[in-house]
């Protein structure tokens, strides 16, 4: 789940878009009070229009924010390959388990939680049953650097030395409500959403095939520090603000996968490196905006009653401004599924490229975003 759009309700006259409904003339038609005598062929048009271009309007806008129809890769295309993904018991990082799988991947997701995972594990192997045996969980905590750090002799320990064709950087957290810091003393936002995604690329790097491709799910939010990536402030030095801190790290993440592309092309080496934005997605980052007191994980959300908490009532709106996980997931699917060419380096929404602007094309700052990393997290990325 990814930014979204804020009307101001107070610019709205009551006065003048105050629709009544009657049975005799449509959706929005006003009652026969309005008019001078009920039945006026050019006042009936002009209803007959604006409802016409209402609900157009409405149709049209639900397209274009719920994209195109969730992509699943054939049957056997990804047979052979390796795909980790980090953040895959839930939300777009199950979804997508779920569709690689069904396309014939070897798929190692990984969770926090050991028994989450083991329930992602037997989700996707619901979803696709000729994945079982195919499908693994490791634990992966993007907030202790240490952890990160052991990930890889997790990962020898489980396939031994065969190769990762795709690393879907997928974890994240967003809007985090109060200022909190990793176990490593970093900014949670900045430290699950970039720091832990960057040492662990560099740390699995090593393990890449020839051909395979790093997947950095970013966002749209970007474009809240539109102005660029201050790179006095990438730990909240100059204070926390929750939308901030996450724009902020999905800027590092598009900055991240350019300067990675750009190293890997001067290395000649044969691998890509792409990023994307899913669009507003219904998933479990929505536990910070209700609170995670009150919030629901979606794989208990069936069983579980309406809560009637005005935070949660607050949010019921942005059911229809948001994406159901399975089109949310398509671009990393088909991005993973080795679907597009020429994409390295570049950013996709809905499948395809979508321009940025000057802030999230500033190599320059790409660069130093690089050094810092490398710096803070004690992980030397050489390529």
């Amino acid at each position: 789940m990814h930014s979204f759009s804020h009307v101001n309700l107070k610019k709205l006259d009551r006065k003048t878009f105050t629709p009544k409904i009657s049975d005799r003339s449509g959706l929005f038609a006003t009652s026969s009070t309005d008019d001078d005598d009920g039945t006026s062929p050019r006042r009936s048009f002009f209803k007959q229009a604006l409802t016409g271009a209402l609900l157009t309007g409405i149709v049209g806008n639900k397209i274009a924010i719920e994209g195109p129809a969730p992509y699943t890769p054939s049957m056997g295309l990804l047979d052979g390959k390796v795909i980790v993904i980090t953040g895959g018991n839930t939300g777009l990082g199950l979804e997508t388990a779920k569709r690689l799988a069904a396309g014939g991947a070897t798929v190692v997701l990984t969770s926090r939680n050991p028994a989450k995972g083991a329930k992602a594990v037997q989700a996707v192997e619901d979803y696709e049953p000729s994945s079982k045996g195919k499908v693994f969980s490791l634990s992966l905590d993007l907030c202790d650097l240490a952890d990160v750090k052991a990930f890889p002799n997790k990962y020898r320990e489980l396939l031994g030395e065969r190769k990762i064709d795709v690393l879907v950087n997928n974890a994240g957290v967003m809007a985090v409500p109060e200022f909190e810091t990793s176990k490593d003393g970093f900014e949670k936002t900045f430290a699950t959403n970039h720091l832990g995604h960057f040492a662990l690329t560099a740390l699995l790097f090593p393990s890449l095939n020839k051909g395979g491709r790093i997947v950095n799910v970013s966002s749209m939010a970007h474009l809240i520090v539109a102005d660029g990536l201050d790179m006095d402030n990438l730990n909240a030095e100059k204070g926390y603000k929750p939308w901030d801190a996450y724009g902020r790290s999905k800027l590092e993440n598009v900055l991240f996968t350019k300067e990675l592309q750009n190293r890997i092309d001067k290395a000649g080496l044969s691998l890509t490196a792409v990023t994307l934005h899913p669009g507003a997605v219904r998933t479990d980052l929505a536990r910070y905006l209700v609170g995670e007191d009150t919030y629901v994980p979606m794989d208990e959300q069936k069983n579980a009653k309406l809560s009637l908490d005005p935070k949660t009532l607050a949010l019921l709106p942005l059911v229809y401004f948001t994406k159901a996980v399975d089109r949310g997931a398509t671009s990393q699917v088909w991005l993973s599924s080795f679907q597009g060419s020429d994409v390295g380096g570049k950013f996709f929404q809905n499948c395809k490229e979508v321009k940025l602007g000057p802030a999230a094309c500033d190599l320059d700052k790409a660069k130093q975003l690089w050094d810092v990393s490398s710096k803070l997290t004690g992980v030397d990325f050489n390529i």
